[in-house]
């Protein structure tokens, strides 16, 4: 299971064209909303958000502490709206999830071990999947999945999904026909 990371937040008064205000003072405006909920306006610190989602991903989950309220929330980024289409966050909504019912994340895979065609026989490692679906509670979301890179023993043998061991509680959405990586040949130059 992974760390998730503390926002902390504050109820937003502040509506409407206003908020440029708040943004020149660094703070950053948000909803927070989800099913079966009204919708909130909160403030968050700007500079502490990129801290998280640097650390986090835009994909993590986060905690978020809102003053005045008992219980944290549990929240993934639903959307973004960024200065210039690019630039830093302007803007960000929150869903608030519900820790009892399972969802839908995207997670990376990592690669583990050494593949011994690449140790032996000198080929290069190609990493061709580099994130997969998967369901589970949102409070049991793993940081990333793992592969044992050492199946990988020949140039003729593909790691793929079906090869990922999930972790307890988890399922794997994605395809297991997919290549996660294989390891290609070194190049023979030719004398001439």
């Amino acid at each position: 299971m992974a760390e998730r990371l503390v926002i902390a937040a504050a109820p937003r008064t502040v509506t409407g064209k206003s908020v440029a205000k708040l943004r020149r003072a660094g703070i950053l405006p948000a909803n927070v909303y989800g099913r079966g909920l009204d919708s909130r306006s909160i403030e968050i610190d700007a500079r502490e958000f990129g801290r998280n989602v640097k650390a986090a991903g835009l994909r993590g989950m986060f905690e978020l502490k809102v003053t005045g309220e008992t219980d944290p929330r549990y929240v993934i980024i639903r959307g973004m709206m960024r200065k210039g289409g690019t630039g830093d966050p302007i803007h960000v909504d929150f869903f608030q999830v519900d820790p009892r019912k399972p969802i839908q994340a995207n997670v990376p895979v990592r690669l583990v071990g050494e593949a011994p065609a690449v140790r032996d026989l000198a080929g290069t490692l190609l990493q061709s999947l580099d994130q997969v679906s998967i369901r589970c509670l949102p409070l049991a979301i793993p940081d990333g999945i793992e592969v044992d890179a050492g199946i990988l023993k020949g140039f003729d043998v593909t790691l793929t999904v079906a090869d990922i061991v999930a972790p307890e509680g988890v399922e794997i959405l994605t395809d297991p026909g997919i290549n996660i990586a294989v390891v290609n040949p070194p190049r023979v130059r030719l004398q001439g």
